[in-house]
């Protein structure tokens, strides 16, 4: 292969990427700029959910080789001067934050730029941050087995369907499962937060080998926590075609039904291959036709 300097930049998509040739995943030689033309790559597919939207970035200066911290705060710097802020108050410290709004080319590049893998929004848009665009579930296995994920899901599915409400399952790109409901304009995300959490408790008694609703890691056993405070104001979730800092650079894929199966080894999406994933029908494609109304509490 050659030598190459870790400092050579590399342009994508218009955006310069410093030390574009840095290798982030040592295992498979994934490097930086990988990730920055996996992104320019699968932008028409991932753009969309960032759109609008605030986010917080997954920062990983060093890949696999070193640690992440999550950022909310891009008052400037490398990222592109006009890509839009959003400055919100946060409820814990009662500081300001200024939000990087996704949705731009320049904004997503920007952030690997910086040293950001994987890519985390919120369920509200810019005009509306009180309301939610959708419900979702992470479902996350105790025991770190993804078919304890996937027979969680299986039940979510069967309680949702329930309820009247189409859902849609995606990998996170890590160990677990979640699941999406698109919602119609109109849902209070503190109303949609208790929906999720109602739900949550409903699949719990059904299922309380398998399932629970238990915050603290130690209550939980080796059950499935299923997580309903992604909808909470000014939580995130990762977008669906986000790379995940995983071995072999996995990316939060979405699926069909019918693939969620206990045989299903998420680890088989990642950025080497992903490409034969594009090739198939988008499982998530009429995501948006399907958007609903909660059912009103009983």
């Amino acid at each position: 292969m050659g030598t190459t300097r870790v400092s050579d930049p590399a342009t994508v998509g218009g955006v310069v990427i410093s030390n574009a040739n840095k290798v982030w995943w040592p295992d498979e030689g994934i490097t930086k700029g990988d990730v920055a033309r996996f992104y320019h790559g699968i932008s028409s597919l991932i753009l969309p959910w960032m759109r609008d939207r605030p986010l917080t970035a997954e920062r990983c200066p060093d890949g696999m080789l070193g640690g992440c911290f999550y950022r909310k705060n891009f008052p400037e710097g490398n990222i592109p001067a006009d890509a839009p802020r959003l400055r919100l108050r946060a409820e814990s410290t009662g500081k300001d934050v200024n939000y990087l709004v996704g949705g731009t080319l320049d904004a997503l590049l920007g952030l690997v730029r910086v040293g950001c893998i994987a890519m985390h929004v919120m369920n509200s848009r810019v005009g509306s941050m009180r309301e939610a665009d959708w419900l979702a579930f992470d479902l996350d296995p105790s025991t770190g087995d993804f078919a304890d994920a996937v027979r969680a899901g299986r039940a979510l599915r069967k309680v949702l369907d329930g309820h009247g409400l189409v859902s849609f399952p995606k990998t996170s790109g890590s160990r677990g499962l979640h699941v999406f409901v698109p919602l119609r304009k109109g849902h209070a995300q503190d109303e949609v937060t208790a929906f999720a959490v109602r739900v949550g408790d409903e699949l719990a008694r059904g299922e309380p080998e398998l399932v629970t609703m238990e915050h603290r890691k130690s209550a939980r056993g080796t059950r499935v926590y299923a997580d309903p405070f992604r909808n909470s104001y000014l939580q995130t979730i990762v977008t669906p075609y986000s790379v995940r800092r995983r071995p072999g650079a996995t990316i939060s894929t979405p699926l069909a039904w019918d693939e969620v199966t206990p045989r299903l080894d998420p680890a088989k999406f990642r950025l080497r291959t992903f490409e034969k994933r594009l090739a198939a029908d988008d499982p998530w494609g009429d995501f948006r036709r399907h958007r609903q109304r909660l059912p009103s509490p009983t």
